[in-house]
C-alpha cells in the first residue's frame, strides 16, 4: 500500500505522468494470474489503474482532490 502512495504522491509532483502510474498498476491488474494477496491492495490497484481516464479529450476524469482523498483513503487503511 505504502508503494501505491508513495507512487500518487509522485503523480501529484508530476515526477511522474498518470499514463506511467496505470501502466504500472496494469502489471498487477491485468496479469493472467495476480500475485496481490491483500484486498486491501488489490482495491486501491483497481482505484489507480482508472487514473488515466479522460472525461474529455483534454480533462482527466479523476482530478487532483480525487487523487488526494485517494491518498487518504489509502493511508487511512494502513492504521486499520
Amino acid at each position: 500500500m505504502i508503494e501505491i502512495i508513495n507512487r500518487l504522491r509522485l503523480v501529484l509532483a508530476n515526477e511522474i505522468s498518470r499514463e506511467e502510474l496505470y501502466d504500472w498498476a496494469a502489471t498487477f491488474v491485468m496479469a493472467d494470474d495476480p500475485i496481490i494477496n491483500d484486498e486491501e491492495v488489490w482495491e486501491a490497484l483497481i482505484i489507480i489503474s482508472n487514473i488515466d481516464a479522460l472525461e474529455s479529450p483534454t480533462s482527466y476524469l479523476y482530478k487532483e482532490e480525487d487523487l488526494k482523498s485517494w491518498i487518504k483513503q489509502f493511508e487511512d487503511s494502513l492504521l486499520k
